[in-house]
């Protein structure tokens, strides 16, 4: 399999389109079944399909809980002053997180846990993280704090804590509403909700025809950026793209020369069932031929983590 480069000739300012949304919150718990339904889609003939199925068992457990616990309110003073200063309302690093994202996530746990067709070592896992939020609580909150830093975290825990907080997150989203959502800044490379990075971008259609998103990895939150610009640096220089060839080319890798970096952008036009966390997963091919042209992926998957002792001899 091999990449093709292409250059952004077809690309298009999102600025000449007339108005559409900035900010688009995510549609409530049917992020977390669609998504399982496309994972369970991608899954047959990938490489990585025993581990697309276990990650469509998260996402059923995430629709499964989804709404079942009361987060806190976002009390008026923050709102106003991320209002007032144009900064994420639900950043993690500045608010205090509720002993309920740890019912939300013993929920995931025991789901796993019962499901049919969970691999024995992924049950076991399960088992341990559900004794230790009885036991050290303030373990799994460690862990916690490191996933929400994007920092090296145990690969076999963190998908399940990752899930844990994404259904927090995003129900807190939510919960604050369209018209008390901050004032997004121009080309901002952060989720203008929680301040997390995207984990890939996408083109949509139907309303927002032609518009791209970034897609945040905790709240899945969707943010307007322009297209033909660096979702990392802001750089226009010599953005270019790249395909895996004979595939669809519902899937690109947007590349960036000033920084060395790259971001996956899906466009619904080519697959309108592109989903950012499912598809970006399914793709590690590209990824895999993506370093050895010399790019760096911007961020990651909240679904793959590395060791922390893989991650330290890179």
């Amino acid at each position: 399999m091999t990449l093709q480069k292409i250059k952004p000739k077809e690309e298009i300012l999102d600025e000449s389109l007339g108005s559409f949304p900035r900010i688009i919150l995510p549609e409530g718990k049917s992020v977390f079944s669609t998504r399982a339904t496309r994972l369970k889609q991608l899954a047959p003939d990938n490489p990585l399909a025993d581990y697309l199925q276990l990650v469509a068992v998260i996402s059923e457990a995430q629709d499964k809980v989804f709404g079942k616990y009361e987060v806190p309110a976002v009390d008026d003073e923050r709102i106003e002053s991320s209002q007032k200063h144009g900064m994420p309302t639900l950043q993690p690093d500045t608010i205090e997180r509720d002993p309920v994202w740890l019912k939300i996530l013993n929920d995931i746990l025991q789901h796993l846990i019962k499901a049919e067709g969970v691999p024995a070592v992924a049950v076991e896992v399960s088992q341990s993280l559900a004794t230790q939020i009885e036991e050290n609580p303030a373990a799994i909150e460690a862990i916690a704090d490191r996933v929400l830093a994007d920092q090296d975290a145990d690969p076999a825990l963190a998908p399940a804590i990752m899930a844990a907080l994404q259904v927090y997150w995003t129900q807190m989203v939510l919960d604050l509403g369209q018209e008390n959502l901050p004032v997004v800044q121009k080309e901002s490379t952060v989720c203008p909700c929680c301040g997390s990075l995207p984990v890939s971008s996408v083109v949509q259609i139907g309303s927002n025809q032609g518009i791209r998103y970034l897609s945040c990895s905790l709240c899945s939150t969707l943010w307007h950026f322009v297209r033909v610009v660096c979702s990392t640096c802001k750089s226009t220089k010599d953005i270019s793209f790249y395909h895996l060839e004979g595939e669809l080319e519902a899937l690109k890798a947007e590349t960036c020369p000033t920084c060395h970096s790259y971001r996956k952008i899906f466009y619904q036009e080519k697959d309108i069932y592109v989903d950012p966390v499912a598809d970006d997963l399914a793709s590690l091919q590209l990824d895999v031929l993506m370093a050895e042209e010399g790019f760096d992926r911007a961020s990651g998957n909240p679904f793959l983590w590395q060791a922390v002792e893989e991650a330290e001899e890179k």
